[in-house]
């Protein structure tokens, strides 16, 4: 496959290999783009950043979730239902949807606070 990087070759200590793999474990890079980054002089993640990428994922399995219970649900709905038993659907239906838009917003507010670009 073509590709327009060039691979180097590079000869390191026990102690510099080993700060390199410590380095590139703990920001979840690999050495290569660790590398890169620091020639570069491109910021490295830090740990608010991984928090809230994790908060982010969190987030998005609840929302996940709510779709699920919300498709369930709908699938309830198809049976014979009582009068007063479809409207504790509807709004049940309609606080999914209202959580599940609070969910996203407070995904973006989080993204954008970490300076993640889109």
């Amino acid at each position: 496959m073509a590709t327009d990087r060039t691979k180097i070759e590079t000869y390191l200590n026990e102690k510099e290999f080993s700060r390199l793999n410590q380095l590139s474990k703990q920001l979840k890079l690999s050495r290569s783009e660790l590398l890169r980054r620091l020639l570069m002089n491109t910021p490295l993640p830090n740990a608010h950043t991984f928090e809230a990428s994790r908060g982010i994922v969190d987030l998005l399995q609840v929302n996940a979730d709510q779709a699920r219970l919300g498709n369930l649900l709908k699938l309830a709905m198809d049976e014979p239902l009582s009068a007063d038993l479809l409207r504790k659907f509807d709004q049940l239906t309609a606080d999914i949807r209202a959580t599940q838009d609070d969910l996203k917003k407070i995904a973006r507010e989080i993204d954008a606070s970490i300076g993640r670009k889109k």
